[in-house]
């Protein structure tokens, strides 16, 4: 939908949080388009949505997993892709590059923005492209052009990922003396509209729920705050670090894994309760988890498997399916150990219950709990091994149906197709 006219300001805000905040101020004199909405598919956050569900609207390929094209981006690429609602894929490189494919692989465009360290990104309502990189600055790309620069003046090296609002604008966040948490809701011009502060850290993405933005601190803590508002409120807590990010897996109910990656935490947003929905006594789990339907889906790695498992609202394991095995590492007294811990790459699911993975040394496939298929090639860490931990994977997004996309860190973007049920 598109609007025009002074009154676009309070109606876009009231589509976040209709009982709060002022609106955006529109110029009279120089009338602009604005696009207002979220448009349907695509990826559009890191984790699809912005719940973090890594659920796709579209159907994962379940089986004849074969590579379309694969196209080098000559960056490395530490953050997944996202996908806009015709299927075109952006990229944000490790030297701030943003680059845009169309669905056939082929390079529509690419941008030098000169961002440091650059965090992950999101789409906007009209799908310009905006992050926050290690300098303080949030930048905003739309077309090859950079649409607006914002100065923080401050910096971090992890940043939690922006959260796109309905009505074009965006909500950042920026950690500075390791202590405090800036948040601030800028405009589809990139004008500040509010700001709000946490005494406390987090480099987990911003999650939306209920109409507030709800954060997870360094931890645990869940925070929530409706823009315009001047305090966030102290809801809840999982009780430990979460690892990861946590996901909605309904309208009121936020999971994540916690307490040394052993247990399945929920924290029920209403009742501000938190539970233990399931505990490993082998191996540790890894988020953020993907969420369909109440079920929970997370990648379980022990000393000499990686396993997808998914696990209930009530905390019954609905299924758990060998991924990839390894021999186990030796410990210091000649016995086996834990794996070297190491991020894993987050998985999707969709509305049937397939589920997309990619496993600690680069190979992408599916499963749908019983079957696994793995692609014929897989993603390789740069020369001279990984950086700053990122898995040779760096994201899946889905695209069409049958179809999802991978970027590896090494710097190549994977189209993938296969059979849908």
């Amino acid at each position: 939908m598109r609007l025009r006219g002074t009154t676009i300001g309070a109606l876009a805000i009231a589509l976040f949080h209709p009982a709060s905040a002022p609106g955006q101020m529109v110029d009279i004199p120089r009338p602009r388009t604005l696009t207002v909405g979220t448009p349907a598919g695509g990826a559009r956050t890191e984790r699809v949505d912005c719940a973090r569900t890594g659920r796709a609207r579209t159907a994962l390929p379940s089986s004849g997993l074969h590579t379309e094209w694969r196209t080098p981006l000559g960056t490395l690429v530490e953050h997944g892709p996202l996908v806009d609602a015709r299927s075109n894929i952006y990229v944000v490189g490790t030297r701030g590059d943003v680059i845009a494919l169309g669905r056939d692989g082929a390079e529509r465009w690419r941008l030098a923005t000169g961002a440091a360290q650059p965090g992950p990104a999101t789409l906007l309502a009209d799908d310009t492209l905006a992050f926050v990189d290690a300098s303080g600055e949030a930048i905003a790309v739309r077309d090859a052009a950079v649409k607006w620069r914002v100065r923080f003046g401050r910096s971090a090296v992890t940043h939690p990922a922006p959260l796109p609002l309905d009505d074009g604008g965006v909500v950042v966040a920026t950690t500075h003396d390791l202590t405090v948490l800036d948040l601030t809701v800028l405009d589809a011009e990139g004008h500040e509209r509010a700001r709000t502060t946490l005494r406390e850290p987090t480099t987990l993405p911003l999650v939306a729920a209920r109409g507030q933005v709800i954060a997870v601190t360094t931890s645990g803590a869940v925070w929530s705050w409706a823009p315009g508002s001047a305090e966030p409120m102290r809801i809840a807590s999982f009780g430990s670090p979460v690892d990861g990010g946590a996901a909605l897996a309904d309208d009121h109910t936020l999971v994540a894994v916690t307490a040394g990656q052993i247990h399945l935490t929920a924290v029920d947003l209403l009742l501000r309760a938190t539970t233990t929905r399931a505990v490993v006594s082998t191996g540790m789990l890894f988020g953020p988890p993907a969420a369909r339907q109440s079920t929970t889906y997370l990648v379980l790695v022990t000393p000499t498997s990686e396993l997808a498992i998914a696990i209930d609202a009530s905390g019954v394991e609905r299924f758990r399916v060998l991924l990839a095995s390894h021999p186990p590492p030796v410990g210091a007294d000649g016995g086996p150990s834990m794996p070297p811990i190491a991020p894993h790459t987050a998985p999707l699911v969709d509305r049937a219950g397939a589920l997309a993975f990619a496993t600690a040394e680069g190979s992408i496939g599916v499963t749908n709990g019983a079957v696994v298929e793995l692609l014929g090639e897989k993603c390789e860490p740069p020369v001279g091994g990984a950086s700053r931990g990122t898995p040779p994977v760096a994201g899946l997004a889905p695209l069409e149906d049958g179809a999802l996309v991978a970027v590896c860190h090494a710097g190549a973007v994977v189209a993938i197709q296969g059979r849908a049920r």
